[in-house]
């Protein structure tokens, strides 16, 4: 996967009215909690980037991280604390400054770490601890204080949104939610009358082995000849497999070897995402992202390659489906 800064003029459209629509996501929260339903978006979603400003339409979105928060409004009063603990030399004085601190959570980590830059420091080691706890607190392993916007085709562009609160509506809720709350959303674009589709594979039942509903049936019917382009992304955990987990790709998370690759659509590892286009077709690897010219009419059907089908899997596959 690769992160680039600037996407094809083709994507770039400015000066231009977008209108909103509901967009199916999954929210990742901070606190490890997660939400599934609607987000009120622009159809074309502004991006501030270090080479410019640029609009990226919602279909080519898979995901929105966000990054940390930075609040020019707590700057005088947590700066006092953090060159108390960056000099302190008594643990009584570190300890209280590092409760101060605390107490703006996330918030605390930018000031921390531009202190950390800019000033000459007798106890680097009071401020790294600190930034070190206060990511554990809340579950944080990775992070960044610019937004980034993940691709369909998986690359990754970096900057700031012009957002900071997501409209979001389910079953139970209608609220509007800060977007520092947010670890990450997965983006599900629908636009059935140009050719764009989501779904999710769940792997407690979208099993090739499964006899009992493993193939997804889309309801896309595609022709011969044309176009079709499957984008995916998501973790899943085989219980038949010893718990292990995978990617869309069939690639064992954590592996340390290399996955085998092949160039045959009809080859593919365990855990990988497959598809065929009618409910006899051959099948043939999607994996992450892939472009194929139909060779037969019919439904598009999706699945997980596994031989043994096992109902304590859990995890998904977060599937994107075009066709032109």
């Amino acid at each position: 996967m690769k992160t680039i800064y600037f996407i094809l003029i083709s994507v770039i459209i400015s000066h231009v009215q977008f209108a909103q629509k509901l967009a199916d996501v999954t929210l990742y929260f901070y606190d490890g909690s997660v939400l599934y339903g609607n987000a009120k978006m622009k159809d074309v979603i502004n991006f501030t980037t270090n080479y410019g400003k640029i609009s990226i339409p919602l279909r080519d979105i898979s995901q929105i991280n966000f990054g940390l928060e930075k609040d020019e409004s707590i700057a005088t009063d947590i700066n006092k604390y953090i060159q108390i603990l960056a000099n302190a030399s008594d643990e009584k004085n570190a300890s209280a400054a590092a409760e101060s601190i605390s107490k703006y959570g996330l918030k605390a980590i930018y000031y921390l770490e531009k202190y950390s830059d800019n000033n000459a420091i007798s106890k680097p080691e009071n401020i790294q601890n600190l930034i070190n706890a206060i990511l554990a607190t809340n579950n944080v392993y990775e992070y960044n204080f610019n937004d980034a916007i993940t691709l369909n085709n998986g690359d990754i562009i970096s900057g700031n949104i012009d957002f900071k609160t997501i409209e979001f509506v389910n079953s139970f809720l209608n609220t509007s939610i800060s977007t520092y709350k947010i670890k990450n959303i997965d983006v599900f674009y629908t636009d059935s009358k140009n050719g764009f589709f989501s779904f999710i594979l769940k792997a407690s039942k979208h099993i090739m082995a499964n006899n009992n509903g493993g193939w997804l049936n889309t309801g896309v019917k595609v022709k011969k000849g044309q176009s079709i382009e499957i984008a995916a992304r998501g973790e899943i955990v085989l219980a038949s497999l010893d718990n292990k987990k995978y990617t869309p790709d069939g690639v064992l998370v954590g592996s340390v070897d290399p996955p085998e690759s092949s160039t045959d659509p009809t080859y593919y590892s365990y855990g990988t995402l497959i598809f065929k286009i009618g409910n006899n077709g051959k099948n043939l690897k999607a994996g992450s992202n892939t472009k194929y010219i139909a060779d037969n009419d019919g439904v598009v059907y999706l699945t997980i390659h596994e031989t043994v089908y096992s109902d304590k899997n859990t995890g998904a596959y977060q599937v994107k489906l075009s066709v032109k």
